[in-house]
């Protein structure tokens, strides 16, 4: 006997639906005269409806109903594909419901819809019967109608059937963990998710289904043979190709909210991500050559596709070897004062770098006609001799460069000997050399030279990289001989760039901070402003301009005068630092002005409210009066760099008692001796305390932080305090 229930095709959507379709399940069950029954048929329509909201394209209905015994659950979806068990894997949180459902039920299947299909499953009081089995699964793709829509045939070729397999669990293992955090918020008991979330979910269980469950199943049939390989090949529909797009920027972007909440274990492998951009690329451009009756691109097969990222990537740690080393190098020569410090540090660098077997570093004496050597390594004493004594009018590669500002490169001992005949006496042994200007602007300082005992070929990014090293030593070593005179000069320009007097607003305490690198050799390129707007309102700014000495306080200037200049007509934070980005750029001279700022606009009333953007610059921290303590998130790109920017902004109220603190990365930078990062926690410390005024805080943390690093600023700091009060 069967007693027909209505279906209930209300929304079953999320976790929501889930706790809706139980209850639904439960009362049904109860209301039939079935109690004993009301636990199993309650799990039984949990994991149907969760399958549907995950793999079948959302729940358009569910029905339960009384059958001979028992009770018969029937879940309808969207989608013609055919639930399929999960293989059993260490990688796989999913794909265990359906195998339940067969523990639970004495019949389950499948029964297919135009547009869906409703998996069925009965619960009776009886002993239950063999549950379907995945080699029963696979038989009912075989006996499922074909869509009548246009298809197209996409060819990837063979994959490694245990790799589908992971790939596959991994998105699933996605689905499910997100589908569980949006549950938590919506009960209140994790932190809010993104409002966004659910779509992006849908449309990674929706939009491209098919072709994903068509992987997975191919994968599942090659693992039930043995297959150690699989064959993809799908038939697709049209649409198959925007639903491919959409899906990529869909795992992406969480990807991106993994990483951000620190969801690590989630975050799609490097490999799972080279998979999905694979395949989902070659369907798209297959379904889309295809349809437009036109050849299709050449095919890559996924084994290509991996040694290109690996070459790519070989590529890139080549170059981030040497870029690490022009960061040591510009690390060590931040703290030489002189020129033999600016020697032993590049030269050292560029000896390992570049395997060379020797090299020099000469400069030209305004009092002397040779050559001054104040650093080399690798030469024995005859031809340090001879390069202690070297003209800056020699027929010598580093004489020659220093002469005419043009780099020599000697790539052969034949080469050598027709170009630098002398070379043979100074340096037997070497076959190859390269010498370069160290020039500042128009000034040539001297010349930097390497010395290979074998042939050399010098390729354009091996010459870039010694120009680097000559850039930096160059820079280093102007830096060293003008430093006294640079002292006086810093520090009157440093006071210029700070305003004499903050503002007083009302109900809100502003103090300000600023602690110079080192000993103010140099002038840093912090800053923080503070002006009145009218109407009640102030704007407020801190940043930190790229550079040292005149140049970086030309662009703090800049960047101070224009933030005012822009407030006079543009009040949105975000409107005023997105103009200020269009001005660097406008103003870029070898992409090198740039900076990074928090940009606010204080508006005093019943409360005070507070806008802020922020390109590039740490957040501000905010201390609530009951002592929370919260980061205000300001992730936007750096200023000047690109035409098109991203600015982050953020509103708060300042309630009574409330501290803002805002402050330049040499706070949060600062290093101890054993190499621990001041960092956000440093920062927490302090504010965690018992609070005074706000110049006290800004005190206390400029304290703190000296303390830290030894009592000695390693850069520039800014720090800015405003109480509510």
């Amino acid at each position: 006997m069967r007693v027909s229930g209505d279906r209930d095709e209300r929304l079953f959507e999320g976790s929501a639906g889930v706790r809706a379709a139980r209850q639904l399940a439960f009362e049904r069950t109860v209301l039939l005269g079935y109690e004993p029954l009301a636990d199993d048929v309650t799990v039984v329509t949990s994991e149907l409806v969760t399958n549907a909201l995950l793999h079948g394209g959302g729940c358009a209905g569910v029905q339960v109903e009384e059958t001979t015994g028992g009770i018969r659950v029937s879940v309808q979806d969207r989608s013609r594909s055919l639930p399929l068990l999960g293989q059993p894997s260490d990688h796989a949180m999913t794909g265990r419901g359906l195998g339940l459902v067969g523990r639970l039920t004495t019949s389950w299947g499948v029964s297919p819809l135009d547009g869906g299909k409703v998996v069925w499953a009965e619960v009776t009081a009886g002993t239950t019967t063999d549950p379907l089995s995945p080699d029963d699964l696979l038989e009912l793709w075989d006996d499922a109608e074909e869509s009548r829509e246009p298809r197209f045939r996409v060819e990837l070729g063979e994959v490694s059937t245990e790799f589908l397999l992971a790939a596959k669990a991994h998105v699933d293992n996605l689905a499910r963990e997100f589908d569980l955090i949006a549950a938590g918020a919506a009960d209140g008991v994790t932190a809010a998710a993104p409002p966004h979330l659910a779509s992006l979910l849908s449309t990674i269980t929706e939009r491209f289904c098919e072709a994903r469950l068509s992987i997975k199943e191919q994968a599942l049939r090659a693992a039930h043979r043995g297959d150690p390989r699989t064959r993809l090949v799908l038939d697709l529909p049209e649409d198959a190709a925007d639903a491919g797009e959409e899906y990529l920027r869909a795992l992406d972007e969480l990807d991106d909210y993994c990483r951000a909440i620190r969801l690590f274990t989630l975050e799609s492998e490097a490999e799972h991500r080279l998979f999905r951009q694979w395949y989902v690329g070659e369907i798209v451009a297959q379904v889309r050559a295809a349809a437009a009756a036109v050849p299709p691109p050449p095919s890559q097969s996924f084994e290509r596709r991996m040694l290109d990222e690996l070459r790519a990537i070989a590529q890139t740690q080549r170059i981030a070897g040497r870029a690490g080393r022009l960061y040591r190098l510009a690390s060590a020569l931040a703290g030489s004062a002189t020129p033999e410090a600016v020697a032993n540090a590049v030269i050292s660098e560029g000896v390992a770098a570049l395997n060379a077997d020797a090299g020099g570093l000469l400069l030209a004496d305004p009092r002397d006609s040779r050559l001054a050597l104040p650093g080399a390594v690798g030469y024995d004493e005859g031809a340090l001799s001879r390069l202690r004594n070297e003209s800056r009018d020699a027929d010598l590669p580093a004489a020659m460069a220093l002469r005419t500002g043009e780099s020599v490169w000697l790539e052969t001992r034949e080469e050598r000997d027709r170009l630098f005949p002398e070379l043979a006496g100074l340096e037997p042994t070497m076959e190859a050399l390269c010498a370069v200007p160290l020039a500042v602007g128009d000034r040539r300082l001297g010349a930097m030279r390497f010395s290979f005992r074998r042939p050399r070929l010098f390729d354009a990014d091996e010459q870039r990289f010694v120009m680097a090293l000559a850039d930096q030593a160059a820079q280093a070593l102007d830096r060293a001989q003008l430093q006294h005179d640079r002292i006086d000069v810093s520090q009157r320009l440093q006071r210029s760039l700070l305003p004499p007097d903050l503002p007083v607003i009302p109900g809100v305490e502003l103090a300000a901070v600023y602690h110079p690198f080192g000993d103010g050799v140099d002038v840093g390129g912090d800053f923080y402003d503070a002006w009145y707007l009218g109407d009640d309102q102030w704007a407020i700014a801190i940043g930190d301009a790229s550079g040292t000495g005149p140049e970086a306080a030309a662009l703090t200037a800049l960047v101070r005068h224009s933030l005012r200049a822009l407030s006079l007509s543009e009040r949105r934070p975000e409107e005023v630092l997105r103009q200020l980005n269009t001005l660097l750029t406008t103003a870029r001279r070898d992409g090198e002005r740039f900076c990074t700022a928090v940009f606010g606009v204080v508006t005093v009333g019943a409360d005070v409210q507070i806008d802020l953007a922020g390109g590039g610059h740490p957040g501000p921290m905010l201390r609530r009066p009951d002592g929370v303590l919260e980061t205000v998130q300001l992730t936007g790109a750096l200023l000047g760099v690109l035409d098109d920017v991203s600015i982050d902004r953020a509103h708060l109220t300042l309630d009574t008692g409330s501290v803002l603190v805002l402050y330049t990365d040499g706070i949060i930078e600062s290093r101890s001796l054993d190499g621990v990062f001041f960092d956000e926690s440093g920062v927490e410390a302090v504010l965690a305390e018992p609070l005074g005024t706000a110049r006290s805080v800004a005190e206390t943390l400029e304290q703190a932080v000296l303390a830290h690093c030894g009592g000695t600023a390693q850069d520039d700091m800014a720090i800015m305090a405003l109480r509510s009060g």
